[in-house]
């Protein structure tokens, strides 16, 4: 190649890992990496050595530049991206999301994170996710945000690559804090249009992340297409709700959308004090009839909880405290897109993506699902 652009070599020394700079990304990661707007093949361009690559640009065929800054290649299709590009609301929702969590908060909420992921995908605890990752090579965490099921995939699959990516920049962050992880690197991307080929990875995680796309069962499909057949798919969507509370999601979602960040996150404190002074009163009613048609069904209910699963989003933790449980309340009426759906919907997915369900799990909140593809 001219102007001295490289062919990626597709295969690097033993150790190279050990010997990475902090935030660098691994040479590794160019052997999958391609254009995301059409597949096509890239060619690395000036700034880094095989061994240690922290900027410099990727080129496609049609002399669009992908730019690696602070050891992330960033692919988001259609502009030059930089550190901190324009990805729209979605990008402006989370980058901002992110950008309130200190260390303290990260640390916290990871471990409620990592106990309630194994939950929802039927692993029971750590141990047992360790067990499903071995023997993978290539792992994906498709919205990976700060990186927590990342570095946790990278610290139990030793033997893998890792990859986290996300739209916003929250990746920067997370290539930083976790740069002593060799095996592990971040991408900025775009669910809807991966900078992967089909088949890349035997693991793919994309939790509380595809219902924030402009097309949900569309990101599915894509997200199942980087399957390679054995490997398996992991996904948590929103689940519709009641009546009653999704009018009001949508109704509210309409206006805090539209807000400036510091506006949407003062709404965010106040839906949070609601939901904590209404946890507080500890009062619980008892409804003879119910009233199914609105999803309230007859038996105790907490007043809280009653109030939130079937009329308005007021979280509140106490375990997770008033940062967290804020940043929750933020998370879902922050971002343009939030689609909810069903079981079946869910189901439907699967079947049309020629995945087998391994794990099917149902609770208010949403509806996760690990599936395999067949050999």
């Amino acid at each position: 190649m001219s102007g001295g652009a490289k062919r990626f070599p597709w295969v690097f020394p033993k150790g190279t890992a050990a010997r990475l700079p902090t935030s660098s990304m691994h040479p590794a990661l160019l052997e999958i990496l391609v254009d995301p707007g059409g597949g096509g093949p890239l060619t690395l361009e000036g700034g880094a050595e095989d061994s240690e690559i922290i900027s410099g640009a990727l080129i496609a065929t049609d002399g669009r530049r992908f730019p690696i800054r602070a050891g992330v290649p960033r692919m988001v299709p259609g502009r030059d991206s930089s550190v901190e590009i324009d990805a729209g609301a979605t990008q402006r929702s989370f980058g901002a999301k992110w950008a309130q969590y200190r260390e303290e908060d990260t640390d916290r909420l990871a471990e409620f994170q990592y106990r309630w992921f194994d939950q929802r995908f039927g692993l029971e605890n750590e141990d047992g996710f360790s067990e499903l990752l071995t023997g993978r090579r290539r792992i994906l965490d498709a919205g990976t945000g700060p990186g927590l099921c990342a570095v946790r995939c990278a610290r139990l699959a030793r033997d893998a690559r890792v990859v986290g990516m996300d739209l916003s920049d929250s990746v920067t962050a997370a290539r930083r804090r976790h740069a002593q992880h060799g095996n592990l690197d971040y991408v900025q991307g775009d669910i809807l249009n991966p900078p992967f080929r089909p088949g890349t990875f035997d693991f793919v995680v994309a939790d509380q992340v595809l219902h924030h796309t402009p097309d949900c069962r569309r990101a599915f499909h894509t997200m199942a297409r980087l399957v390679a057949p054995d490997g398996q798919l992991a996904v948590y969507v929103y689940r519709r709700k009641a009546p009653l509370r999704e009018l009001a999601d949508d109704h509210i979602i309409d206006m805090t959308a539209q807000l400036p960040v510091d506006d949407c996150l003062e709404f965010s404190q106040q839906i949070t004090e609601l939901g904590r002074e209404l946890a507080r009163l500890d009062a619980k009613i008892k409804l003879e009839r119910g009233v199914p048609l609105l999803g309230i069904e007859p038996g105790e209910h907490d007043v809280q909880r009653l109030i939130y699963w079937t009329m308005l989003k007021c979280f509140w933790s106490e375990e997770l405290g008033w940062h967290q449980s804020v940043m929750v309340n933020y998370d879902w009426y922050s971002p343009v897109y939030r689609s909810r759906h069903t079981e079946d919907e869910v189901l439907e997915w699967c079947r049309d993506a020629g995945l087998e369900v391994d794990n099917l799990d149902v609770i208010e909140s949403g509806i996760s699902v690990r599936a395999t593809r067949p050999r």
